[in-house]
This record gives structure tokens, sequence and C-alpha cells, in this order.
């Protein structure tokens, strides 16, 4: 009874084990929403059926850059064509959100393993001296899961936060466990 016990333990452990290390070392994706009003059918009649929207964040591009993705890889090689109105609608809102005055989300990020995680206090301290440089501390108004979290601190990091991968995966795992979704408290 002990032994089987024993044996099934092991097995989970072993597959969340295997889980996590999996999720650890998938490349990290940007978190795009889909945006609402009349560019959002645009999207999802004209877009979505070959990529999700993630895609657009690993851009930052002016209007005719993204003149340029539409008319090469989606009108050329796959024959997409929008309606004239659609198009427009379109590029004002990646432009908008996309354009050269953002940051694109970097391309081959990703995340280490990690064995040492912040404690609440070391967490606190870490943003304190590493976040507060540029603005206010403002995690703790935010919920999101341990994806969110790291599309947003890898976000900081391209925008000039020191950041090491190491620390990171760190203060993601913190974040997810202290402001995630479902927060352990």
């Amino acid at each position: 009874m002990l032994s089987t016990r024993f044996f099934v333990l092991s097995l989970m452990a072993a597959a969340l084990l295997t889980g996590a290390q999996a999720q650890a070392q998938s490349a990290a994706r940007p978190q795009v929403r889909l945006p609402s009003g009349a560019v959002r059918s645009v999207i999802l009649n004209n877009c979505v059926s070959c990529h999700g929207i993630d895609d657009y964040a690993f851009h930052a591009l002016d209007r005719d850059g993204w003149q340029a993705i539409l008319d090469g890889p989606h009108k050329q090689q796959r024959g997409v064509t929008l309606a004239a109105t659609d198009e427009a609608l379109l590029l004002d809102y990646l432009t908008d959100k996309f354009g050269p005055e953002s940051v694109p989300f970097p391309r081959d990020y990703v995340a280490p393993e990690i064995a040492d995680f912040f404690s609440n206090a070391d967490a606190r301290v870490f943003l304190q001296r590493t976040c507060a440089e540029c603005h206010e501390i403002r995690v703790f108004e935010h919920r999101k899961d341990a994806n969110g979290w790291r599309a947003l601190v890898l976000d900081m990091r391209e925008r000039g936060a020191r950041l090491s991968d190491q620390n990171v995966e760190k203060l993601v795992e913190w974040l997810a466990r202290a402001r995630g979704i479902n927060p352990v408290e």
C-alpha cells in the first residue's frame, strides 16, 4: 500500500516537473488583446485564419512598413486582398498600436529554468530597486497569468530595465504567484 502511494506520488511529481520544465523552456509570446470596433471584424474575417494577432507585436513599423507586409506576404504570396476601407482600418490600427514608437517583442527569448525564487520581501526590494528607477510600481493594480507578466517584464527590459533572464523569470514567477489570476495568498 505504501509503495503504491509512493509510486503514484512519484509519477505525479514527475509529471508536474516535466510540465514546469516544458513551460519554462517554451518561447515567450506577447499578449495582444483583440481590439474592439470595426477593426475587430477586419482582423477576425481576414487575419486570424492564418496567424494569431500576437504576431503583430513582433514588429514596430510605420504605415509604409505595415503596407509592405500586407502587399508582400499577404497579397502576393497568399492572395489575400482587403476592401480599401478594411485595409485603411487595419493599417490605422497596426500603425497606432505597433508603430515605430512601440517596442517590438523579442523573438528569441526562451525562459530559462530557475532554481531560486523571490520571497515577498525580496521581490518588493527588487521592484523598488529595478522598476522604480523609471516609474512608480504599478504591479499591485493588476492580475495576469505568467505569460502576461512575462510579456510585460520583457517589454520593460526592451525599454531599458536592467534585468537578466534569470531575474526576469524570478520576477515572473513571483508576480504570477502573488499577482496572478489565481494568486496564492
